[in-house]
């Protein structure tokens, strides 16, 4: 038998029905020639016959009739129309043409002008969502509502769908809701679920309404519960509520608002607030709702605020605001899942700006706000980075997280010197750093620093590329309350220092005809490179240290580097008979080693060797279904490796594939994972399974097998995880157009 650890369920229904306007018609016949104008909209009529009836003012057209107007097309056997009623009569293989929509039947009538009307025996076909309304008695009972009686719902194609969901009276309102009376889930011909009343969102565009909900049942929660609710305030902003019942727990809510006033100016902000019945500290009662590593959580009032923005400032100035505040470290894990979790929030960032949280187990998370201004040869960065440490928050520690309030950097791109054959380019900033509390040597003050750098290209002979370089560095400093070690406690300090260095290069190209299916040509070119990079040695002891660039290390290094590229090249015709060619690079390795000068050879101290890692860095990619890429490091003084990523995925046509990645870090991982993918069906049914284990330690960290059916309107899911103590079993769902439903 199976433990699982955590067992949960979701039901979602959505359903989406799009506009299906039926208007109908009649017209001009085979060898009778007139136009008849309805609602501007001038209609004509093919048929084997067609007549006038005076008395009742019809126009009657029989055998092969085909009648269009605009967008629309009537196919039938027989068709009366009344030019003084408006309304359309059509018996007989009616077919129905609307846009994309479409409407087969026994017979219909409807008037043009209303709208409204009567379908028999029939079926409407919704494109947009695939969406089949059947019935025996359809009604068009406004411009976008319908109704049926005995009517049934479906993705599912065919006489006998794979699933559909039939009513008694099913009412439709089309970018509104749907609802079904005495409602049944029928799996072919079997029915599997009732339901005395049922609805769902038709939606087609933004309105507010309830959204799919979310039940379940964990260890950790007890019953959940959660029920979106959507708001639509204006066309250019929403916002949604999510309400989450916890059993165990309380009821936590959680708000989102967002906007989009243009492609650079957009914002979304979220807030969840949870009176918490339980604590985190490490009595018996309540160990299971702390994560371990973490501080006892002795608060019940928990809460996470995390927001972004994008806003154009004109003249040319753009802002990005980052903001995420949490109450404690357990926060994010815990909640971790769910419409308002870490995960789904973490993704709807990512998508809408390109920029993501900081990890669930960051205990120091950024908060910055960030305003920059380009030229086209310059650029500036105004920048508040505030880091909040959640630890030390919660546990009322002394926090002395280095904060960055404010920043100015100028940056000139590198750039010619008038028309001198001299290049430059330029890094400088201003920054003023704080702590909320300090030590001796965590303190806080303000720098300086400009860091430019003069280049000077040229060729030598006709194949070698020579680029030598001198750059200079002045830092100054004014440092509050800072001693060093010879007691000198005055805050003004300062630096100089230079640097310089070459850069030789030369590049031997060569092409090779294939003239084959896989290339016509590949060119294969190699970069040999030989650089050199110095920095004499300053001492800084007596300096304040807020980062990196406070403790400059001296460098006296030469590093060479032989840089291998394949490309190959195809001709393209298009339809037109215009060619093109499509350049794709199919090979490409760099290996390189850098020699320390500063070193000598000490008999065995190997510590001491000048020769650095060897390094060998590749991405493959010469085939559709083949691809790779990885780094390598080996350190020849000890003779071993110290990093080692490599990881590659196989595929084929099928849709089969595996993929295969290990990583080695001397100080960090030691990890194998393995994924295999199959579709034992093409498109129709596959299975996959996957594997991490950690080599250091000998044993599995996840294993997982799933299988998964693909149908053209419903799909099933099955999946076992095994991680750690932690199993859990997944079995969802979907029908598509409705939603998924399951447990996990």
């Amino acid at each position: 038998m199976v433990s699982c650890k955590k067992t949960l369920w979701q039901i979602c229904i959505v359903l989406g029905i799009v506009q299906a306007a039926i208007v109908f018609l009649c017209g001009q016949a085979l060898g009778f020639s007139a136009t008849m104008p309805t609602e501007k909209v001038s209609w004509h009529i093919q048929a084997r016959q067609v007549s006038y009836e005076n008395k009742r003012k019809l126009y009657i057209a029989e055998n092969q009739v085909v009648i269009t107007g605009g967008k629309t097309r009537l196919e039938a056997d027989y068709v009366e129309f009344s030019d003084i009623t408006k309304d359309a009569f059509a018996k007989g293989n009616v077919l129905f043409i609307s846009g994309k929509d479409t409407i087969t039947c026994k017979s219909m009538n409807v008037n043009l002008s209303s709208e409204t009307g009567t379908i028999s025996q029939g079926t409407i076909f919704i494109q947009d969502g695939n969406y089949y309304i059947s019935g025996d008695k359809l009604r068009k009972t406004g411009a976008f509502t319908y109704d049926a009686e005995k009517g049934s719902i479906t993705t599912c194609q065919g006489e006998t769908p794979d699933w559909k969901i039939t009513g008694k009276e099913i009412q439709v309102t089309v970018d509104g809701y749907g609802h079904a009376s005495n409602a049944i889930f029928w799996a072919k011909k079997m029915p599997a679920l009732y339901a005395p009343y049922f609805i769902f969102p038709a939606k087609t565009t933004r309105q507010t309404g309830l959204l799919m909900p979310m039940a379940g049942f964990s260890d950790d929660m007890g019953f959940e519960y959660q029920q979106p609710l959507f708001l639509a305030l204006s066309d250019n902003t929403d916002a949604t509520l999510y309400p989450h019942y916890m059993s165990d727990r309380g009821v936590m809510l959680s708000g989102e608002y967002r906007y989009v006033l243009s492609p650079e100016s957009k914002g979304m902000m979220m807030m969840s607030y949870l009176d918490d019945d339980t604590i985190g500290d490490a009595a018996d009662e309540n160990q299971d709702y702390n994560i371990s590593a973490t501080p006892d959580r002795t608060n019940h009032d928990r809460y996470w605020l995390r927001m972004k923005s994008d806003q154009e400032l004109g003249y040319g100035f753009n802002a990005k605001l980052d903001i995420d505040y949490v109450s404690d470290m357990d926060y994010l894990r815990t909640f971790g899942t769910g419409f308002a979790g870490f995960d789904s929030t973490d993704g709807a960032f990512e998508q809408m700006f390109g920029r993501d949280l900081d990890e669930a187990d960051e205990e120091i998370r950024k908060n910055s706000l960030l305003v920059t201004k380009n030229w086209d040869a310059y650029s500036m960065n105004l920048q508040a980075l505030w880091y909040d440490n959640v630890e030390a928050r919660q546990t009322d520690t002394d926090d002395t997280t280095l904060q960055t309030l404010p920043s100015v950097e100028f940056f000139a791109a590198r750039q010619q010197i008038g028309q001198t054959g001299l290049y430059y380019k330029m890094d400088s900033e201003l920054k003023s750093f704080y702590r909320q509390d300090t030590t001796n040597t965590e303190i806080t003050g303000r720098r300086a620093d400009i860091h430019p750098v003069f280049y000077y290209p040229m060729k030598l002979g006709k194949a070698f590329f020579l680029e030598p370089y001198a750059g200079v560095r002045g830092t100054l400093w004014d440092a509050d309350d800072f001693t060093d070690r010879d007691g000198d406690n005055s805050s003004a300090r300062n630096r100089g220092l230079y640097e310089m260095g070459m850069d030789l290069s030369t590049t031997l190209n060569r092409v090779f005809t294939l003239d084959t299916n896989f290339a016509e040509k590949i060119q294969h070119k190699i970069v040999p490179r030989l650089e050199y990079n110095y920095i004499p040695f300053v001492d800084q002891e007596d300096l304040p240290y807020f980062d990196d660039i406070d403790d400059i290390s001296e460098k006296n290094i030469i590093t060479w580097s032989l840089t291998h590229t394949f490309t190959s090249r195809h001709t393209i015709t298009d339809e037109n008979g215009e060619e093109s060619r499509e350049y794709k690079e199919l090979f490409w390795f760099r290996l390189s080693q850098g020699y320390d000068i500063r070193y000598e050879e000490d008999g065995d101290d190997a510590e001491d060797d000048p020769w650095q890692d060897l390094t060998f860095k590749y991405e493959l990619n010469p085939l559709e279904y083949l691809r790779s890429n990885g780094t390598i490091a080996f350190d020849p003084n000890n003779s071993h490796f110290t990093k080692i990523q490599i990881g590659g995925t196989i595929s084929d046509t099928r849709g089969d594939s595996l993929n295969m990645s290990y990583r080695y870090s001397k100080e960090y991982s030691h990890t194998w994972k393995t994924k295999i993918s199959t579709n034992l069906v093409p498109d129709t049914l596959g299975a996959y399974y996957f594997v991490e284990n950690d080599l250091e330690d000998q044993k599995t960290v996840e294993t997982g097998i799933g299988i998964f059916i693909n149908r053209p309107c419903w799909g099933v899911n099955l999946k076992f995880t095994d991680e750690s103590a932690d199993k859990s079993f997944a079995f969802m769902v979907n029908l598509k157009g409705i939603g998924e439903f399951g447990t996990k």
